[in-house]
């Protein structure tokens, strides 16, 4: 079973990039929140630090897991060569693994030195995900209702965080420079998610794109779009350092990629160039937001 598991985080879920992913996105929200404070506490490491860490990547791959299981079919069908499709993975496996992913993430959070109920609002949001809502026969066919249904709960993700910030150092909780912090979380989510399921027209398939729904280059617009709300969004809170600038080179950088993209997308996808733009997005915003604490 390990073995056929190493196969699936490989192909699938390779463990240390998302571990760094998980990372960058508590250290972000961490520094954010003592930076945007008035009274600026010190930052102590805490041992608790490293469990919102993991819930972060436990939780994000739990869904990654409830996924393969919501679209095993579809899969059969359009991605036969992945893991559980192909036959190199059982369902067993997944099981297993998020059994242990699952109660490894809850006795942790039992444990942390915080109210629960943020940690619970996200469980039984990636619940309702899982049973489509239970509108499954709504929801399944339209990929933007799906989108729509499904995507915030990297907001909720936030608000766990950031929830755990204030605690830990006697905080607000509700206010504008908390709320925006999660909001420009939400857009790198928001971004990876359209932009994975955008596809050459050489490359379609019967699996349902936004490339498809949008058009091929009405989804490049969205994507730009989205990408230039999340730049504004996180410009308007480090908007005093002179180095903000760098939001804007690696932003354009991403429009470039886009363009080059469009104008010949013969057997190129986004899969590999918004990841690396959103890692540089993210780690740029935690350098700037270290700097405004400093």
């Amino acid at each position: 079973m390990l073995k056929r598991l190493s196969i699936y985080a490989r192909e699938m879920y390779p463990i240390i990039p998302r571990l760094g992913i998980s990372f960058l996105m508590v250290a972000v929200q961490i520094l954010g929140v003592l930076a945007f404070a008035r009274t600026q506490p010190r930052y102590q490491f805490n041992w608790e630090d490293l469990g919102i860490i993991y819930t972060v990547f436990a939780f994000l791959f739990l869904l990654r897991i409830a996924d393969e299981f919501k679209d095993l079919e579809n899969d059969r069908i359009n991605y036969p060569e992945r893991p559980l499709p192909s036959g190199r993975l059982f369902k067993k496996d997944l099981w297993y693994l998020g059994t242990v992913l699952f109660v490894t993430m809850v006795g942790l959070n039992i444990l942390l030195p915080q109210p629960i109920w943020p940690f619970i609002l996200v469980v039984f949001y990636g619940f309702l995900m899982t049973v489509w809502f239970f509108q499954r026969a709504k929801i399944e066919p339209s990929l933007v209702l799906a989108l729509v249904t499904h995507n915030p709960v990297q907001l909720l993700l936030s608000l766990y965080v950031i929830h755990y910030v204030t605690v830990q150092y006697e905080l607000p909780l509700w206010t504008k420079e908390n709320v925006l912090l999660a909001f420009v979380l939400y857009i790198p989510a928001l971004l990876w998610e359209v932009s994975r399921k955008i596809k050459a027209p050489a490359d379609e398939n019967q699996y349902v794109t936004y490339s498809q729904v949008w058009g091929f280059r009405g989804s490049i617009y969205v994507v730009s779009g989205i990408a230039a709300v999340g730049v504004i969004a996180a410009w308007v809170l480090v908007a005093e350092l002179t180095a903000s600038l760098l939001l804007m080179v690696i932003f354009i950088g991403l429009l470039y990629t886009l363009y080059r993209f469009y104008q010949n997308p013969d057997g190129k996808n986004l899969k590999t160039s918004v990841p690396a733009y959103l890692i540089a997005h993210l780690s740029v915003f935690l350098l700037l937001v270290t700097l405004l604490y400093i």
